[in-house]
């Protein structure tokens, strides 16, 4: 019993309640992998959503730094001949009006020839120069080049931009090269909008993978800080998660129209777990709330299902002892009901059986002790009358006379009217008469005495 005890009562539920919080932690590492794809996936598209805002803005200086220098190239240069005073007059004022992003002008032939310059620009040959070249070598387009450091009033940063221009000089037409220095002011701006952090920034690259922009610039001149993310940019068709110093970094890359520059986005898988473990700390107390609710409810319905049944078996081991009166409680859900019913049900018909039987049995003792008694009473009675005559032919009137009173008496409660109870006194009677017939009968060779309490002289007894 106790063996059953333990593996039903007990292991069944602990069973269960080590498979629920196998699933709970199964359900929170799921769960965990889940947020973390998911808040990976967010992060691509908020990164690539931020990426693409930031290409169109500066795709957008882009367009307005181009329609300043075709604006000078067609309305100056390839209008008015080099030699003409208005060329130089309007070439000035066009710096003037643009002060705030042109830094300076310069034309210069094919051969690298300075022609015109603003004059904060030197007249130095400029062949050896890749903006030069570039410019020679892509007549259709214009080219960004390089970053330079500038010295007016204070240090500032320019774009070389460069085209490919037809000018006139003394009536001729003739090639060359339009350098324009633009300040970075306008472009560095759009980029530190971006909310650059450790963990979080973005960074502009030349055609020549050198850095345009980047928020820790000082620190990597100064070799504080290096930028491990570059080639994994370049390498990468739109982005890359890649493992660096123990971090995945999400790193994202869109190159800005024909100009040749890339702009990366770098963020910090690790910091966005970090900045989310809230959700996670939420879904995994909610799952460990529904994984202990699971487990006390599994052991609550599990003994409410398996009560009425040791119930039902308490009861069936008290039938069997012999305790026919017992009853099995009605409860439980279901076939367990109709179980304990259908028990009572038995119990009752095997009672009334039991009863059919012990009432034979009864009847069957009482008849055959009237049988016996039946061959009996005959052959006492032949005895005690052969005594009578004996008595007689001897002469011994007195004895007897008190022979045929005391078997006169004998069965007179024998017979009880037909009656199967008798007091206990008359029950006596008929043991006294028996006693003195045949003490008479056998000259009182034993002596008798009986003996009983008055208060018990009424009780009933079954005369066999």
């Amino acid at each position: 019993m106790n063996n059953k005890k333990l593996s039903i009562r007990v292991l069944f539920p602990l069973i269960m309640s080590i498979s629920i919080v196998f699933c709970i932690l199964s359900c929170m590492i799921l769960f965990s992998h889940y947020i973390s794809t998911y808040l990976v996936r967010k992060t691509i598209e908020e990164t690539s959503r931020q990426k693409n805002v930031l290409a169109q803005n500066i795709e957008n200086e882009i367009d307005s730094i181009n329609s300043i220098m075709n604006n000078i190239y067609y309305n100056t240069i390839k209008k008015y001949d080099i030699q003409d005073k208005n060329f130089k007059t309007i070439l000035a004022n066009e710096i003037t009006s643009n002060s705030e992003t042109i830094y300076g002008l310069a034309l210069y032939d094919t051969d690298g020839k300075n022609l015109w310059h603003s004059n904060n620009l030197t007249s130095t040959s400029m062949q050896n120069e890749s903006w030069f070249t570039q410019a020679k070598d892509n007549i259709e387009t214009i080219c960004y080049g390089s970053k330079k450091l500038v010295y007016p009033d204070n240090v500032k940063q320019v774009f070389q931009i460069s085209r490919y221009v037809e000018y006139i000089n003394h009536g001729k037409m003739k090639s060359g090269v339009l350098l324009m220095q633009y300040y970075t002011d306008s472009i560095d701006a759009i980029l530190e909008h971006y909310k650059n952090t450790q963990n979080s920034y973005c960074y502009l690259l030349d055609n020549t993978s050198n850095f345009l922009y980047h928020p820790f610039i000082k620190e990597i001149s100064s070799g504080l800080y290096k930028e491990n993310t570059t080639k994994i940019a370049l390498n990468s068709t739109n982005y890359s998660i890649k493992k660096l110093h123990g971090t995945k970094w999400l790193i994202e890359r869109q190159q800005i129209g024909y100009t040749g520059w890339n702009i990366v986005l770098v963020s910090s898988l690790f910091n966005i777990h970090t900045e989310n473990m809230g959700i996670y700390y939420v879904i995994w107390l909610l799952l460990l709330i529904v994984g202990i609710i699971l487990v006390f409810t599994d052991i609550l319905l599990f003994h409410d299902f398996t009560n009425p049944v040791y119930q039902l078996l308490d009861t069936m081991q008290e039938f069997g002892k012999g305790n026919y009166e017992v009853k099995a409680a009605e409860n439980g859900i279901g076939e367990l009901k109709t179980l304990s019913a259908h028990f009572n049900i038995m119990a009752e018909k095997l009672q009334n059986q039991m009863g059919e039987i012990r009432r034979n049995e009864r009847e069957k003792r009482k008849m055959e002790k009237k049988l016996l008694q039946s061959q009996i009473n005959p052959h006492f009675l032949y005895n005690t009358l052969d005594s009578i005559i004996w008595m007689i032919q001897s002469g011994e009137y007195k004895g007897a006379e008190q022979m045929v009173s005391s078997l006169a008496k004998f069965f007179r409660i024998s017979l009880s009217q037909g009656k199967d109870i008798i007091p206990l006194e008359k029950e006596l009677e008929h043991a006294t008469s028996y006693l003195a017939i045949q003490n008479i009968r056998f000259k009182d060779k034993f002596e008798f005495s009986v003996q009983a309490d008055k208060k018990l002289l009424h009780y009933l007894l079954q005369y066999p």
